[in-house]
């Protein structure tokens, strides 16, 4: 069974990546697909922040991090792929390493927005990032 790993923020090259995925299910049906939303940590200022402000605001974007998973595991569904869902708050190449590690993925399957070697250089690429730091294959769909 291929154990997959789809970061996914809803973009449409996330979108892309899930629907290769189920084209891929034509031809390999016994896939796990886990798809994994990082929401960021909340970016506060000030020297005092109520505890219950921060678990506020991580419940809400724990949250949002569901919504956008749905729209993700209704195509999954209407391919009949297995699937599970995974939200978490941190940076998102440090939690894609770790749940990588954590469910056993054999590969990552992963949008890129197909910013230019310009783009890259200046910004960084969360791809980029993830090619080199998760220790399994890494398949990019633009």
């Amino acid at each position: 069974m291929q154990n997959v790993l789809v970061p996914f923020d809803g973009s449409e090259s996330a979108k892309r990546a899930v629907a290769y995925l189920v084209e891929f299910s034509k031809a390999y049906p016994d896939i796990q697909v886990h798809l994994l939303n990082v929401q960021r940590e909340p970016n506060l200022y000030g020297n005092y922040v109520p505890a219950a402000m921060l678990d506020d605001l991580r419940k809400g974007a724990m949250n949002h991090a569901q919504k956008v998973n749905a729209e993700a595991v209704q195509m999954l569904q209407a391919a009949a792929i297995s699937h599970q869902t995974h939200e978490v708050v941190g940076d998102v190449v440090t939690e894609v390493v770790a749940a990588v590690k954590r469910l056993g993925c054999t590969t990552v399957v992963m949008g890129t927005r197909g910013m230019g070697s310009l783009g890259n250089l200046v910004m960084g690429s969360v791809a980029t990032r993830v090619v080199h730091d998760v220790p399994v294959p890494v398949l990019l769909v633009k």
